[in-house]
């Protein structure tokens, strides 16, 4: 137990020391970090149209007021974030063609936390972040939901597992370049399929929210957290919002291993 305790230390260490190396290099050139941030500031700008659209006019959302509206919004705009910050994730692709996996490969510690956790683009997950968080408070506040340790512990949890999840599908889309010449495709599916969380799942017809709940779990990753606080879970929900992680984070660790073992053999 002390062994596993002193080696997650080890790793938090490590992923705090890439954190610090990472922005040091992003403030190396203010420019380039500054012109990112305005970059994906308006792209954001594009994601709160939808929001401003329902705030105007008072739209209902399913079941959501639109003070509900906005702790999805600002859910899925933090998420977009995380997904923006692991460059060591989504960079996978090029490292696997140019051979650069093999840098690390010697280095101690978890290939795959090397890799993954190794570097993070704090230009463009900074706007996305801060003003997903201004958002989720905001519909807290807007919706007078009570700040008490259940409500909280609720929010946060399903928040996390939102976290696991983007991490695992990140990661499985981005480990398909061991089997495939191009992901150039993929990509475009991930991607439409992410913004499929850019408003509530309650806005989209029951097969639809079928499948991204059940078959394509994409929607557990925004929707669970606002679902939850605003007691809209039932128990199937609830259970399947804590198998899902588990089980994408599991998946996700063995295509990791089945893909090292195709780059090896391929480089000797």
């Amino acid at each position: 137990m002390k062994e596993r305790l002193h080696e997650l230390k080890w790793y938090i260490k490590v992923a705090i020391h890439f954190g610090k190396l990472s922005l040091q290099s992003v403030m190396e050139y203010p420019l380039n970090f500054a012109s990112g941030v305005c970059v994906e500031l308006a792209y954001m700008m594009i994601k709160l149209v939808y929001l401003y659209v329902v705030l105007s006019t008072g739209m209902n959302v399913g079941s959501l007021t639109p003070d509900m509206v906005v702790i999805f919004v600002g859910t899925y705009i933090f998420m977009t974030g995380i997904w923006m910050l692991l460059s060591g994730v989504n960079n996978i692709p090029d490292q696997v063609v140019k051979g650069d996996l093999d840098l690390i490969m010697t280095k101690p510690g978890s290939l795959q936390f090397l890799q993954t956790f190794g570097k993070y683009n704090f230009a463009l997950a900074f706007p996305n972040v801060v003003m997903g968080t201004v958002l989720m408070v905001g519909g807290w506040s807007l919706c007078k939901i009570p700040v008490t340790l259940s409500s909280v512990g609720s929010f946060l949890f399903y928040l996390i597992t939102g976290i696991i999840l983007t991490y695992s599908f990140g990661l499985m889309a981005s480990l398909l370049v061991f089997w495939v010449t191009s992901l150039n495709a993929v990509s475009t599916l991930y991607a439409a399929l992410w913004d499929y969380n850019n408003m509530p799942m309650e806005l989209y017809p029951k097969v639809i929210k079928q499948i991204g709940t059940f078959i394509i779990p994409i929607f557990l990753v925004t929707n669970w957290p606002g679902m939850a606080v605003l007691g809209k879970l039932d128990m199937i929900q609830i259970i399947w919002g804590i198998v899902i992680p588990v089980l994408a984070f599991w998946l996700a660790r063995l295509m990791w291993k089945a893909g090292i073992k195709r780059y090896t053999s391929a480089n000797g």
